[in-house]
């Protein structure tokens, strides 16, 4: 009997760490910012890079960005520079410059519907300056007060009514929630 209780035990322990992720071999995306510039889209992600200082755990971060002609091209080109495999479940913020709106409809087809409860923010500066304004990768969502995700955009979109999306900017070199720009939900932005 205790032999099977054993081989039970020892089945259980094989099947039940084949999830095992070794956080070294992830790039845990926080924030990305996007933006596009004479006819190519520039995409930033900022990872969490966690270490272990004086027996507490800090937070560095890594940022990586591609321009390429279309936004699936800037993500993959991401992708190939990223030795690591990117993992977009703690994903904050997709941070979009405010000239760039069309960017919107591009993310509901590029994000599946298992990744699409990140925030949707626009920038009136540099989003990717705006990634690297704190050493706290929920600091842009400290500073905007309604959480507007692409999911929410999308619902908005099917069910044709307008969604208000935050906008923030830079003032006295601090980021700051500016307004709110409508988005339309008949695609016309």
């Amino acid at each position: 009997m205790k032999k099977i209780l054993y081989a039970v035990i020892f089945l259980l322990i094989l099947i039940g760490s084949h999830n095992y992720i070794d956080i070294n071999n992830i790039a845990i995306i926080s924030n990305i910012a996007i933006e596009k510039k004479d006819n190519n889209y520039i995409v930033t992600f900022q990872e969490i890079v966690p270490k272990r200082e004086n027996n507490t755990i800090i937070k560095d971060y890594k940022y990586y960005s591609s321009i390429k002609p279309s936004l699936k091209q800037a993500f993959h080109g991401i992708d190939e520079d990223i030795t690591k495999e990117i993992y977009l479940e703690h994903l904050e913020n997709i941070i979009i410059k405010d000239n760039n709106l069309d960017i919107i409809d591009k993310l509901k087809t590029i994000m599946n519907n298992d990744l699409d409860n990140f925030n949707v923010v626009i920038s009136t500066t540099d989003p990717s300056k705006a990634l690297k304004y704190s050493n706290n990768y929920k600091y842009i969502n400290s500073i905007i007060d309604n959480d507007v995700t692409l999911r929410k955009i999308k619902k908005a979109r099917l069910e044709q009514k307008d969604i208000k999306i935050p906008v923030i900017k830079q003032k006295d070199e601090k980021l700051i929630f500016y307004k709110y720009i409508t988005y339309k939900g008949d695609n016309n932005a």
